[in-house]
């Protein structure tokens, strides 16, 4: 009896050694996602303000077009963080974005986002200058992917040049996103 009671707590403590961690386990975090660069590419647009003439800019081949530069997303244990975004002209660069957590699973810009002043929206050559502030927001679909939208809500434009507001000012251009892990 003995001898049956030593096997069974030798198997056990066998058995419960064998079960520790894996030094081949990664990112066992419950996190929604973890921090990386991503490739982030607009999608589609829906021009509320100039009747369409904003998507030519967004897209100016009417298809998806990628951002420059990848993103670093932060993880999102690190929320509120920053990010540097780069973007196609005319938009510029922006700096220092703060983002902070939306919802579960997710990350979006500050309520106030960041300013993209004196944006030509229309063809060289031509004279229009727009103000707007933009914001985003991004939903992880996984680990290594994110849908969301980027908003553009635009002040006033300014310029013998520009089109017709068709709605506001101010007035929104919506821009769906994908991202991938790069």
């Amino acid at each position: 009896m003995k001898k049956l009671s030593f096997l069974i707590v030798a198997a056990s403590l066998l058995f419960a050694a064998g079960c520790g961690d894996d030094e081949e386990k990664t990112n066992t975090t419950d996190e929604p996602f973890a921090a990386g660069a991503f490739v982030v590419t607009s999608q589609t647009v829906v021009d509320g303000c100039f009747d369409g003439a904003m998507t030519t800019i967004v897209l100016p081949d009417g298809t998806p077009r990628a951002f420059p530069s990848p993103i670093n997303f932060p993880a999102y244990s690190q929320l509120p963080s920053t990010i540097d975004i780069d973007f196609s002209a005319p938009f510029t660069d922006a700096n220092d974005v703060q983002v902070e957590a939306s919802g579960a699973n997710g990350w979006k810009t500050s309520d106030t986002g960041f300013a993209q002043e004196n944006v030509s929206i229309v063809a060289e050559g031509l004279d229009c200058l727009a103000q707007m502030q933009a914001t985003a927001e991004m939903i992880a679909t996984d680990n290594d992917a994110f849908t969301g939208t980027g908003t553009l809500t635009i002040s006033g434009a300014s310029g013998v040049d520009c089109p017709a507001f068709t709605a506001g000012p101010p007035c929104d251009v919506t821009v769906s996103l994908t991202a991938v892990r790069q």
